[in-house]
C-alpha cells in the first residue's frame, strides 16, 4: 500500500499557559514564532514557531471547541504533545478508510478558502491515547503557513540559530500490549510499514531491552521512501521492579500518548551547544560511559573524543559490522513537567536504527533526570509549607 502521506506539517502542544509556553520555545529551544490567531483575544490562541524545517503549533485549551486545525483533548494533566499533523493526498478517500479502521473524526473534513488558495482538512482521534492526527490538502495554497492564522510582522531570524532539519522519530507510550494494535491501524490506515530497530528484529516482539532497573519493548514504523514523514516509535515497558518512565508518563496519559519528539540535525555538537547556552539542561551520563574502554575505543575510531561527548551527555553508537556509520543523540529535560513529553537531539551518520547501547544508556539518563526532577519539586514543596 502506498501511504497517502506526504509529510509531516507540524506538532501541536496543547498548554494551559500558552504564553509561558512559547518564551521556553523561543528562549532556550531557539525557535522562531512565524504565524499566530487569537492573539487579540477573540479566539483561543494558537501560535505557529520553527527551527529550521520543524514546526510546533502552541494551543491554549479552549473553553469550547473553537481551535482551528485541531480540536481539544481533556487530560487531566492539561499541558500535552497531542496532535501529530500531516500534509496528505486524496483527503476525501482517506477520511472515508479512516471511518472504515474505526478512526473517530473529531473534526469532519472541512474546506476553507482565502485569498491565497483553499486548505481542506479533518481531524482524526488515533487508536492511541490522546494522539490525533490533524490531515491537511493545501495543494493548492500558497500562505507561509495554514490560511486563519496571521503572519507575525517580524521574524527573529537571529533566533534560529540550531541547525534541525527535521523530525526524525516521534516516541508514543504504550499501555503494555497494545503495540500490535496501534501497528495494525497505522498499517491500514497510513500505509506504515514495520521498520526494523536492529537486524532480523522480530515484527512481533519489537526490541526488547531488560537488566537492573530496565525493562522496555520498543517497536517502529515508517512509510517506505518518505522520509519527510518520519518515523513513529511504540515504547512499552515490560514488568520490572519500581516504576519507570514510561508508567509515570502513563499516570497522566492513562491510554498513552507522545513521550517525545527526535529533532534531526547534522551537528549535534554545535545544536547542543547553543541549547545549553540558552539555558537547555540535557541528560548527563556516569563517568564510566566514557571511560569503559570498549566505549572509548568505539569513540575514538569514529573520530571523536570521550571529552567531546561528555560534555553535553552525548551517546554514540556504531554498528560493529558498519563502524563507518555512526549515530548520536541526547535527550533534553521534559517540556511541561517531569512526567511529559521531551526533545531529542539525534545526528545520523548513515545509520538508520537505535543502537541497543544508546537506548540503555538513554533510559537510564532519563530515569536519572526525572529522580532528580521529583526531589527537587520535594525540596521546593517542603520550602513552601
Amino acid at each position: 500500500m502506498v501511504s497517502p502521506l506526504i509529510r509531516l506539517s507540524h506538532i501541536a502542544l496543547q498548554v494551559s499557559s500558552p504564553q509561558k509556553i512559547i518564551a521556553h520555545l523561543v528562549t532556550r529551544y531557539r525557535f522562531t514564532p512565524f504565524a499566530a490567531r487569537g492573539l487579540d483575544g477573540g479566539a483561543p490562541c494558537q501560535v505557529a514557531l520553527r527551527s529550521g524545517s520543524v514546526v510546533f503549533v502552541v494551543n491554549e485549551i479552549p473553553q469550547a471547541s473553537a481551535l482551528l486545525y485541531d480540536s481539544p483533548v481533556p487530560l487531566p494533566s492539561p499541558d500535552t504533545a497531542c496532535n501529530i499533523s500531516y500534509e496528505v493526498d486524496d483527503l476525501p478517500g482517506l477520511c472515508q478508510r479512516l471511518v472504515r479502521n474505526g478512526g473517530g473524526l473529531l473534526v469532519p473534513l472541512t474546506q476553507l478558502h482565502s485569498d491565497v488558495g483553499p486548505v481542506s482538512y479533518c481531524v482524526v482521534k488515533s487508536i492511541l491515547g490522546n494522539v490525533r492526527h490533524t490531515l491537511i490538502d493545501r495543494s493548492r495554497c500558497t500562505a507561509n503557513f495554514l490560511p486563519g492564522f496571521q503572519p507575525l510582522e517580524k521574524e527573529d531570524t537571529a533566533a534560529s540559530l540550531v541547525n534541525v532539519t527535521g523530525i526524525d522519530h516521534v516516541t508514543y507510550a504504550c499501555p503494555r500490549g497494545t503495540t500490535p494494535h496501534v501497528i495494525e491501524w497505522y498499517k491500514q490506515c497510513f500505509g506504515f510499514e514495520h521498520f526494523p530497530l536492529r537486524k532480523g528484529e522480530d515484527p512481533s516482539r519489537g526490541f526488547e531491552i531488560s537488566g537492573p532497573q530496565i525493562g522496555l519493548r520498543l517497536t517502529s514504523v515508517g512509510c517506505p521512501g518518505q522520509a519527510e514523514v518520519g518515523k513513529i516509535v511504540m515504547a512499552e515497558s515490560l514488568p520490572q521492579q519500581g516504576i519507570n518512565q514510561i508508567d509515570q508518563f502513563l499516570q497522566h496519559h492513562k491510554e498513552g500518548g507522545i513521550q517525545h519528539v527526535g529533532l534531526l540535525t547534522p551537528d549535534i555538537f554545535s545544536s547542543a551547544s547553543t541549547l545549553a547556552d540558552s539555558g537547555v539542561i540535557f541528560a548527563g551520563q556516569p563517568p564510566s560511559y566514557y571511560s569503559d574502554p570498549q566505549k572509548k575505543a568505539e569513540i575514538l575510531r569514529a573520530g571523536f573524543t570521550p571529552k567531546q561527548l561528555s560534555h553535553f551527555g552525548i551517546l554514540l553508537d556504531s554498528a560493529p559490522e558498519e563502524q563507518e556509520k555512526i549515530l548520536l543523540q541526547v535527550f533534553a529535560e521534559p517540556l511541561f513537567s517531569k512526567d511529559s513529553c521531551y526533545l531529542e537531539l539525534i545526528e545520523r551518520r548513515g545509520a538508520q536504527g537505535f543502537g541497543e547501547g544508546n537506548i540503555r544508556a538513554l533510559w537510564r539518563s532519563m530515569q536519572d533526570m526525572m529522580e532528580d526532577l521529583s526531589q527537587k519539586e520535594l525540596e521546593e514543596g517542603a520550602l513552601t509549607q
